[in-house]
């Protein structure tokens, strides 16, 4: 464990000294606060923040490559990474460690975009268990892309190859929902079932079920599962 936690305060200390942390949280903030101040001030607008979740999962779907493009496709291109597993140090370990780092930059950004639900609370009365759903949501699907965005930066030793093969990963998962619709079937009901958006809905709406949990879990699981199997056939070449 101190290995991961040594790697993971490494990649942090990275992200704060150079612009990236700054970049990602002024977006991520930015954005979701310009949608936010032109929601709360439509006429008959609600107290409520369920359009806000899905411009902060679609924020978040934009700037998670970003987030993770660098954690070991730029150890592969400097050569650092086989300098770094010549180390008593397990592929598992260095995997989970970049994960981490990149998690709490983006829970940073989370927990500052609480500033939006505390403003509804002042001006209205929002439903705070809805508002707790639609966190835990975000927070879920994050966490997925992210151990997705980490997969392909271990594919590839090029950041900017890393980044566009962690949105083509991204779009394959939000986009293929769109199938139930299209094909009737089989197919359909597995394209809606593996489908991100199709599995945040729920967490948008309030309610917190077991089998989107499931989902996301499995998907966190796997991805990383395969970032160190990715590093253990680059260990074996």
């Amino acid at each position: 464990m101190r290995k991961v936690l040594t790697i993971a305060g490494k990649e942090i200390r990275s992200y704060f000294v150079s612009p990236m942390a700054y970049v990602v949280l002024a977006f991520f903030l930015g954005v979701c606060g310009l949608i936010f101040a032109l929601t709360v001030t439509m006429t008959q607008s609600e107290a409520n923040m369920a359009g806000m979740f899905h411009t902060m999962i679609f924020i978040t779907l934009m700037m998670t490559p970003v987030i993770t493009m660098g954690l070991l496709s730029q150890e592969q291109s400097t050569g650092s990474l086989e300098l770094l597993m010549t180390n008593p140090i397990r592929e598992s370990e260095v995997v989970i460690g970049k994960y981490l780092a990149a998690l709490a930059l983006y829970m940073i950004a989370l927990v500052a975009s609480l500033e939006f639900a505390l403003i509804i609370n002042a001006f209205g009365d929002p439903d705070w268990m809805a508002i707790l759903s639609g966190y835990i949501g975000v927070t879920l699907a994050g966490m997925a892309f992210l151990a997705i965005g980490l997969f392909s930066s271990a594919l590839v030793a090029n950041q900017i190859a890393a980044a566009v093969l962690g949105y083509l990963m991204l779009l394959f998962f939000w986009l293929i929902g769109w199938l139930d619709s299209a094909v009737e079937g089989v197919l359909g009901t597995i394209a809606k079932n593996i489908s991100i958006l199709e599995n945040f809905q729920d967490f948008a709406k309030g309610i917190i079920d077991s089998r989107p949990i499931i989902f996301f879990a499995s998907l966190i699981v796997f991805a990383l599962f395969l970032s160190v199997r990715a590093l253990e056939n680059k260990r074996t070449i």
